[in-house]
């Protein structure tokens, strides 16, 4: 039972990041919370998909202010201050007219509560209001946090040593930014997620820093794993049963060494599932074989997952998730940051190998060997799993709205 609560307007809110995962979360979220008698606006980054998925289902949407401009020169920020940067926090005038966007938006919808998924520029605009602010996300989206942000290559004593300094970079214009808005200085960078609910969606295993502070509200990870198309395993003869040991892979075509993976997966005794999306019918008949079935849609993760004993990857948090509460073993090639912070807790984890980027001439035949010979992989995967036994990425939404309905209370009182 839930302790019932004063109906209140949730804004739900998406400035970063590509992928569709951040709306997926949010649904889940919204479902939950709708359920509960709350009524819920959307305000996206992307509004493309937003009809089907969104509007369909009853819910407001909205635009949200977002960075168009790329910056041609990075500097060399090592940790959270770099995605900040790259979100145009590093120009006071421009941050200025993202804030504005935000401030109008909130002076619409007058919100009891704002739950931002990725979207650090609202979190820095609410704070010229009284309403509550949580921040949802997977590990990287929330980050770990003390006085300074912990370096994206945690494991690297030089970048480390240069945290604070690439925290100084970004708050000077951001405190450029706020003063132009007549808003009190923010006293240090990371004071955006301390001075709000922090709610991260993931394993403990996977998390993309080894370490959260206390205050961080930990639930399970978000993920679609019940959509799409039922895989249909190639029946073949092989050493893992009539059939073959059973790989699913979700890879892109793009990767220089898709040539290279399909070909280990064409060695006797295994057969693949393979989700590439985008591969054309030509290159699927040049590097297919009997024991590889070649997927176009997206598959059902729940029982490619079930069902593989080895899952290849570029070690997205959700792929990588699925996976491990599956207890399968791991191949993993990370394609950017995010995804290789994924890939080093993969490894650290002992539930499988990481292929780093760049990497060339690569024996995958060997590799996958290791994986199935070396039972320490498939010990580690199935003990992981054994202590996450029964999480599902449908409670999600219940663990999170639970937290924010305590946030609302606490801030009604």
């Amino acid at each position: 039972m839930h302790r019932r609560i004063a109906v209140s307007r949730v804004l739900l809110a998406w400035e970063l990041g590509a992928n569709m995962g951040h709306l997926d979360r949010m649904l889940l979220t919204a479902r939950e919370l709708r359920r509960r008698g709350h009524e819920v606006t959307f305000v996206l980054k992307d509004l493309s998909r937003a009809h089907g998925r969104v509007v369909g289902e009853g819910f407001a949407v909205m635009q949200s202010p977002i960075w168009l401009p790329r910056m041609a020169r990075p500097p060399g920020l090592v940790n959270f201050s770099a995605v900040l940067a790259s979100a145009g926090w590093l120009d006071p005038a421009g941050l200025a007219g993202l804030l504005s966007g935000w401030r109008t938006m909130f002076d619409l919808c007058r919100p009891d509560l704002l739950v931002c998924d990725h979207a650090p520029s609202a979190m820095l605009a609410a704070r010229a209001y009284r309403f509550p602010v949580a921040a949802v996300g997977n590990g990287f989206e929330v980050p770990a946090f003390g006085d300074v942000f912990p370096a994206l290559h945690y494991w690297d004593a030089a970048d480390s040593a240069a945290c604070a300094a690439s925290d100084a970079t970004v708050l000077r214009a951001v405190n450029a930014a706020l003063a132009a808005m007549d808003q009190p200085a923010l006293p240090r960078l990371t004071a955006l997620f301390a001075d709000a609910l922090c709610i991260v969606a993931s394993l403990p295993e996977l998390a993309h820093y080894p370490a959260y502070p206390d205050s961080v509200v930990r639930v399970g990870p978000s993920f679609v794993d019940d959509a799409g198309a039922v895989p249909q395993w190639p029946q073949c003869e092989g050493e893992g049963g009539s059939g073959g040991i059973p790989v699913f892979a979700y890879l892109s075509p793009e990767h220089a060494d898709f040539p290279a993976l399909m070909a280990a997966l064409r060695q006797p005794g295994l057969r693949s599932v393979v989700h590439a999306k985008g591969l054309s019918a030509a290159t699927a008949r040049e590097l297919g074989a009997p024991n590889i079935r070649f997927e176009p849609a997206p598959v059902r993760m729940d029982l490619a997952t079930a069902q593989a004993r080895i899952v290849l990857s570029h070690a997205s948090v959700g792929t990588v998730s699925a996976a491990a509460l599956a207890g399968c073993v791991q191949l993993v090639l990370p394609n950017h940051m995010e995804q290789y912070m994924v890939g080093r807790r993969v490894v650290e984890a002992g539930i499988g190998l990481m292929v780093e980027p760049g990497s060339r001439g690569t024996d995958y035949p060997a590799l996958l060997r290791r994986l199935l010979d070396d039972t320490s992989f498939s010990a580690a995967a199935m003990a992981l799993a054994g202590r996450h036994a029964g999480v599902r990425p449908d409670h999600t939404g219940v663990q999170v709205v639970d937290a924010l309905e305590r946030c609302l209370a606490h801030g009604a009182a």
